[in-house]
């Protein structure tokens, strides 16, 4: 029967899981146990068990079946893992690149791009400092903008009257003024770059699924 490299890796997948059971099988098949209560440990009546404390554990697998299947399912796990190394190496897939040109690689760099690349291109997009919207813009240059935030400063004064009523005055201390260079692109544009990042990604992960169609090559 035909394997592919999707089907190689499938099957290791389950090969780790049945691995994970006989271990566990394994660590069982060493004994069988026999609990119980008794009254005496001398005599004719030592050991004998008092009624309805008896219990039995037996093992389900010897620990020669046990040793015997993990064997083989090791076995069977490192031919798949050298049959998919050396397919790895010989699986392709085109795919286009964020300028646009075709390329063709290999499943070893198509993963490098979707779990190294990517990820810090995405990262890089969504730093962009964005334009602040929304605000006063009196003077704006070559790839910035200049606007102004002013907050109005009072002190409020208590003080009593006359007749002893209190009094609340707010005195005028002036404003304080931001002036604040913008050098921010526009929201759309941060966007756009991490929409076509997205793209980017998708195109990568078709291009790695169509790569691990590739039939699995025999061992030498």
């Amino acid at each position: 029967m035909t394997m592919t490299l999707g089907d190689a890796f499938n099957r290791r997948k389950k090969l780790a899981a049945d691995l994970s059971s006989w271990i566990n099988r394994l660590g069982l098949a060493g004994n069988e146990r026999r609990t119980f209560r008794t009254d005496h440990l001398e005599g004719d009546a030592a050991y004998t068990p008092q009624p309805g404390t008896e219990k039995q554990t037996q093992r389900q697998y010897s620990v020669a079946e046990c040793r015997a299947r993990i064997s083989e399912i090791l076995a069977e796990d490192e031919e798949l893992a050298l049959r998919i190394s050396r397919t790895n190496q010989r699986a392709r897939a085109e795919i286009e690149d964020l300028d646009g040109r075709v390329r063709t690689l290999s499943i070893p760099e198509l993963i490098v791009l979707k779990d190294d690349i990517i990820p810090k291109l995405e990262r890089a997009a969504r730093s962009v400092p964005v334009r602040a919207g929304e605000v006063g813009v009196y003077e704006t240059g070559d790839g910035w903008r200049r606007y102004r935030t002013v907050k109005k400063i009072e002190r409020k004064h208590e003080s009593f009257s006359d007749k002893g009523l209190k009094v609340e005055e707010m005195e005028f201390l002036g404003y304080d003024v931001v002036e604040v260079t913008d050098y921010g692109v526009p929201q759309r544009e941060q966007w756009d770059e991490t929409d076509r990042i997205g793209e980017f990604a998708q195109r990568v992960k078709q291009a790695i699924n169509k790569a691990n169609q590739t039939e699995l090559v025999e061992l030498d």
